[in-house]
């Protein structure tokens, strides 16, 4: 049973480095480290030649992260695969720990990793140590590892502890699930929707210890809560949509989708950002109908009939309305 590492990377060459001598410094090797380049234009490439006997790049042509992630897949030669962004780093024991995992339990899709946060020297506490209470009751334990866990889909539907840098799923399940939709490129927590169709059509369970490490820096760090908060929006509708969830579930995704949705108007128009609000505004369902909320109401619909307002589709909403 062996592993193959997929790395996207775009613009990376102040970073990459360390991320695949983290990759060749496993107790365990992989299998094959796959680097998909997105057309750097930096000297992201002269970096990975340094690494070019120990690993397979694949130069691409600004196809985005979802489509690079698709590829590297797509030319792994082994039956599972982890995937690893470019800025972060697994430690030693990464494969090891996930290797002894997989061989015990070959009827698990997938293995979602515990994470600490970094910034340069500083370590934050692991994700997972920070879920919410009663989120891992009713699972099946065993050394560093949860499975089993009761309503996991709705859980991840409202607390994202599951991130997709240091996963690792059978290649079989990764396409037969349609991989990353292209369609999210662009798209604030677009990794969140392919974690969620995961956890919806297979057998997941989550590594503990935390081996691997999430880089915080300026170059990934969300300019926008508003933009973020949008891009959460798009991901919860599109699962209700497509995921096929059971009723409760869907009346659960509408009202975060409402509450989303509500605070999104509220901050657009507090920037000012009226045509972002105008395009939100005619979506919006329960809300506390206050003096304020009234006052806003009248100005943004007077606003639509000044400007002849025309909304714009969900996908400029959520790309780059805001910009």
């Amino acid at each position: 049973m062996e592993i193959c590492l997929v790395i996207p990377s775009y613009n990376r060459a102040d970073l990459i480095g360390a991320t695949i001598e983290s990759a060749l410094n496993q107790t365990r090797p992989f299998a094959q480290i796959i680097v998909v380049d997105d057309a750097s234009t930096d000297h992201t490439l002269d970096v990975l030649k340094q690494f070019e006997d120990r690993i397979t790049v694949i130069a691409a042509s600004k196809i985005g992260v979802q489509r690079a992630r698709n590829m590297g897949v797509e030319h792994a030669t082994t039956p599972y695969v982890t995937l690893c962004d470019s800025d972060d780093l697994l430690t030693p024991d990464h494969v090891a720990t996930v290797h002894a995992w997989l061989e015990a339990n070959p009827d698990c899709d997938a293995v979602y990793t515990n994470h600490q946060v970094f910034t340069g020297d500083d370590l934050q506490k692991d994700t997972f140590s920070r879920a919410p209470t009663g989120f891992f009751d009713g699972s099946r334990h065993a050394t560093n590892f949860t499975a089993d866990i009761p309503d996991l889909y709705a859980k991840t539907s409202q607390f994202q502890l599951l991130l997709v840098s240091g996963v690792t799923l059978k290649k079989s399940f990764y396409t037969g699930i349609g991989g990353f939709d292209p369609a999210f490129d662009g798209v604030p927590s677009e990794d969140w929707e392919f974690s969620l169709r995961v956890v919806n059509a297979g057998n997941v369970a989550l590594c503990m210890a935390p081996i691997t490490l999430i880089r915080r820096h300026p170059g990934n760090e969300s300019k926008s809560k508003l933009r973020q908060r949008l891009g959460e929006i798009a991901v919860l509708e599109h699962a209700n949509l497509h995921h096929g969830r059971p009723q409760a579930d869907r009346t659960t995704f509408k009202s975060m989708i409402d509450h989303h949705r509500l605070w999104a108007f509220e901050e657009a128009f507090g920037r000012k950002k009226l045509a972002l609000a105008a395009c939100i505004f005619p979506l919006l369902g329960k809300h506390n109908d206050s003096m304020k909320f009234r006052i806003k109401s009248i100005l943004i619909r007077a606003y639509m009939v000044v400007t002849n307002f025309s909304p714009l589709p969900p996908q400029r909403q959520y790309k780059d309305a805001i910009e």
